[in-house]
């Protein structure tokens, strides 16, 4: 406790961004630098500075609800201190499992746009309003967070995938690890696509379900890793949603009511039921479903952002400013 108290929130918040700096710069080494086996040890710093800078806002976030005696976790500046957390937990995990080469500077780069943006929101600690004043903050907020956390993840994937399809046609070829002799044929991307979502889906690293992602191209590979995403944050969406009406019902007396914010809500997760009805179809291209991830983490965009800018409906108390 008496380290936790060193350093002010602010500075914890200054050590997380100098941390992402640190990731950025050494994941931006370890894409050029993949295949060498002398710079093995770039992934390990990189990775090492996310979760040295995902500590570091845990322990402001946590320094911030002491001082506010109570769950940090009810306007713009803290939501988005818990989205880049989840984010950088997501991130972990999955790198983790997949040695993911080129998806660690994006998440990196996009984390210190986010925390720039964030640090420039009000941090004052104000009053509880009474809607807040409930359990469900607790229970409600972060899930959809975590949703969001997802969506990010699943975003980044798609805009790499779509490099490697568009122009990176020879690297789109290319593969992650060795090929596999036994598994041949006019199917053997199908049948190694099969292989990995039966790894994925039991949870463990494509590198130890038979080795399937050998014969996956890159651009295979990341959409895969977005179908994951979208399929982890799609049911903790439609939960999150649920549970806001439970608490909708106790607060204001109905369940649902087209606030802009559940509205939009609504939208985005039929958005990303259309992505996972396209995808598990089987009947479009990569490309397309890259496409529709992207689309609808644009829609998330504008429910996460859009009412916070415009101060609109019941859920303007997380309005910038």
């Amino acid at each position: 406790m008496m380290m936790l108290m060193g350093l002010s929130e602010t500075q914890w918040v200054h050590t997380a961004m100098i941390a992402l700096i640190i990731a950025l710069f050494s994941f931006l080494v370890r894409s050029w630098t993949f295949r060498n086996d002398r710079f093995q040890w770039i992934p390990v710093l990189g990775v090492t500075a996310i979760a040295i800078s995902m500590v570091a806002l845990i322990i402001s976030l946590f320094l911030r609800s002491l001082a506010a005696e109570y769950f940090a976790l009810s306007n713009m500046y803290e939501s988005m201190l818990v989205l880049i957390i989840g984010v950088q937990l997501g991130f972990l995990l999955l790198d983790r499992w997949f040695k993911l080469p080129h998806l660690g500077w994006p998440v990196a780069l996009l984390l210190i746009v986010a925390l720039t943006f964030d640090v420039s929101l009000p941090t004052e600690i104000k009053p509880l309003q009474a809607a807040l004043q409930s359990y469900w903050r607790s229970i409600h907020v972060p899930i959809i967070i975590l949703s969001y956390a997802m969506f990010t993840l699943a975003f980044l994937s798609s805009i790499i995938s779509l490099f490697k399809l568009y122009f990176a046609p020879g690297n789109a070829s290319s593969t992650v690890q060795q090929p596999i002799p036994a598994v041949e044929g006019p199917n053997t991307e199908r049948v190694s696509m099969i292989q990995l979502s039966q790894g994925l889906s039991s949870g463990l690293p494509a590198s130890l379900s038979g080795q399937a992602a050998g014969e996956l191209s890159e651009a295979s590979l990341y959409d895969e890793l977005t179908y994951r995403c979208v399929a982890f944050g799609f049911p903790l969406l439609a939960i999150g949603i649920i549970l806001g009406g439970l608490w909708a019902n106790e607060a204001w007396g109905n369940y649902w009511s087209w606030d802009p914010k559940e509205s939009m809500s609504l939208v985005t997760l039929l958005g990303y039921g259309v992505y996972l009805h396209l995808r598990v179809n089987g009947e479009h291209s990569p490309k397309i479903l890259a496409w529709v991830s992207v689309a609808g983490y644009a829609l998330m965009l504008i429910t996460y952002f859009g009412v916070n800018l415009m101060g609109l409906g019941l859920h303007s108390y997380g309005k910038i400013g």
